[in-house]
């Protein structure tokens, strides 16, 4: 079945209503008809299986089937911090991190960022996370935050019991597995196009951040957000079934 996305605001469950591009997406794209089943999020952790009854032309009226618990919803805790890169990389990495499970997005900035513009477009990212979760099956989109300057950035990793700091410098420490023995809030961090500044470094290192090697190639900063996230997600668990 097809999956579309309302936010909980505008969610009412006696009165299920599709419109602007979501609605467009199911009259227009997938030319979906009146009968057909759909599934319906609105992040609160179930999918709602509804009837199409009436396709109207600015909005599409659904009736609820049944609701059932979703089981794509990540169970670990991983929170993101990404330095600014260019637009067209921070909307990969957005998708790509929610399609991995990631569950919070902290966009930061710091000394060597190329996206000049701050790309402080957070409502954009969040869209996107919001889209990106009918592909994967999530029920709750990844939490795009407001982007933090970077003294900001360090005073929110004192929330985190694990912080990994994927650090070009690093020449010797890999990823650990176990690092995440006893970990139930766990901060990644990666940095723009331009990496960190000397100083920069010491500071995140001096916050309490394991800081780790990817290996001898070094690697784009989108590359290295999707990689790194993966395997955070498989050493948490996130891949095992139940």
């Amino acid at each position: 079945m097809k999956r579309f996305f309302i936010p909980n605001s505008q969610f009412n469950i006696n009165d299920i209503v599709l419109t602007g591009v979501e609605h467009n997406h199911l009259k227009n794209v997938l030319r979906l008809t009146e009968g057909t089943q759909v599934i319906v999020v609105c992040e609160d952790g179930f999918d709602y299986v509804c009837n199409i009854e009436k396709i109207a032309k600015n909005q599409t009226n659904l009736t609820l089937v049944k609701k059932n618990v979703n089981i794509y919803d990540s169970k670990c805790n991983l929170s993101f911090f990404q330095a600014l890169t260019k637009s067209d990389n921070m909307s990969l990495i957005v998708q790509k991190l929610t399609e991995l499970g990631v569950k919070t997005f902290y966009p930061f900035e710091s000394a060597f960022i190329t996206a000049k513009d701050k790309f402080g477009k957070v409502e954009k990212l969040q869209n996107i996370s919001n889209q990106s979760i009918k592909q994967c099956k999530r029920s709750v989109a990844m939490k795009v935050m407001p982007v933090l300057k970077f003294e900001q950035m360090l005073k929110k990793l004192e929330e985190f019991d694990l912080i990994i700091f994927a650090n070009e410098c690093e020449k010797t420490k890999p990823l650990n597995a176990s690092m995440f023995d006893k970990a139930k809030n766990v901060a990644v961090i990666v940095g723009s196009e331009g990496g960190f500044s000397e100083d920069e470094i010491l500071k995140i290192i001096n916050c309490g951040a394991n800081s780790v090697s990817l290996g001898k190639r070094i690697l784009r900063a989108e590359t290295a957000s999707i990689a790194l996230a993966s395997v955070v997600m498989f050493l948490m668990g996130e891949w095992a079934y139940e």
